[in-house]
């Protein structure tokens, strides 16, 4: 099975780069270190969506791909100048996207023989709740794709040196990693962030000019020191309450690390995610008195128990099979389309 994945360059950086930009593209990285036969497509610019789309097309035909993973939901990965792609596509969407173009994309690909996993339940039912408003219904998906799992070693269970940490992209609309920061101003709690530098005209560099003063904030990390740091935290806030998985919940799970996840309405995406649900605890959205309970009350918790449970569910073996059942899934869904 020989994949095309194309990897967008928006963030500023490329496959190779040892720092990790977010996670979409820890998730590609996790494809190619998976399966055998994977080309790496850079897409410079995904405001190109002519040229990039006509581009991975005919990389995927030159190189006899049998399938094309796209993780963007932007047009020039799954827009309409992909939609008539003569290789399939397996579309594996990672994010909430309030936009009609959005469930098109959906109707369109799947119209078209191609294929579109989610990555949970709870994702599902947020474009549900969308296309209601919308008047209109969501598109059959193929099925679910976890974000992540665990392979190696299990982490050392280390001391901790910070009560809370934090790992998320700086930025204002989603992440909002600086939450944890705000909300444990002057209580005595000490916290970590860890999160990447802004360049000047980007987006979101007030949003880094704003709060690059904190202390304890660590810029920039590859990623494995940024699950060092992390493996030095008593806790992990989960500041983001649309979530569509939360593969950082994930990790500190792994390390033996409860979770407090910033919910809304009392639910969010990564309490699936713990075998065992007193592993993590909800708080109202930015809620500072329930945020500073659950920190204090996590503080004689079994961790060796937290870990072992989790790696016991999320193991690589497990999340490859899957994987590789939803390939063939998507293979033949073209293939009979085609027929």
């Amino acid at each position: 099975m020989k994949i095309l994945l194309p990897y967008s360059l928006s963030l500023g950086r490329r496959f190779n780069d040892p720092v990790i930009a977010g996670g979409i593209e820890k998730f590609c990285h996790s494809i190619n270190d998976t399966f055998d036969d994977v080309h790496i497509l850079e897409i410079e610019d995904d405001s190109n969506i002519i040229d990039n789309a006509d581009k991975i097309k005919q990389t995927a035909l030159k190189n006899n791909c049998d399938l094309i993973i796209c993780n963007w939901n932007k047009g020039s990965y799954v827009g309409s100048k992909m939609w008539s792609s003569p290789v399939p596509i397996l579309f594996v969407c990672h994010g909430n996207h309030a936009m009609p173009s959005t469930l098109q994309r959906f109707f369109k690909l799947k119209e078209n023989g191609h294929s579109v996993f989610f990555v949970s339940e709870f994702q599902k039912k947020y474009y549900e709740r969308f296309a209601k408003r919308m008047k209109t219904t969501l598109a059959d998906i193929d099925g679910f794709i976890n974000s992540g799992y665990l392979q190696g070693e299990k982490p050392k269970i280390v001391e901790h040196e910070y009560d809370c940490c934090t790992i998320g992209r700086c930025d204002p609309n989603e992440k909002k990693p600086f939450l944890l920061k705000t909300l444990l101003k002057e209580t005595g709690i000490k916290n970590l962030v860890i999160t990447n530098s802004i360049k000047d005209g980007a987006p979101e560099y007030n949003y880094y000019l704003k709060n690059k003063h904190w202390d304890n904030t660590l810029w920039d990390l590859q990623y494995k020191d940024v699950m060092k740091n992390l493996s030095k935290s008593m806790t992990f806030f989960q500041t983001y309450w649309e979530e569509t998985f939360g593969l950082t919940t994930l990790e500190a799970l792994s390390h033996g690390i409860p979770v407090i996840l910033n919910a809304k309405d009392n639910i969010h995406a990564a309490e699936t995610i713990p075998e065992k649900k007193e592993h993590i605890k909800k708080i109202e959205k930015n809620n500072k008195t329930e945020l500073i309970d659950a920190i204090n009350n996590f503080r004689n918790i079994d961790r060796k128990e937290i870990q072992d449970m989790t790696w016991e569910k999320h193991t690589y073996n497990k999340w490859k099979l899957h994987f590789m059942n939803c390939i063939d899934k998507a293979v033949e869904n073209f293939k009979s389309k085609k027929i």
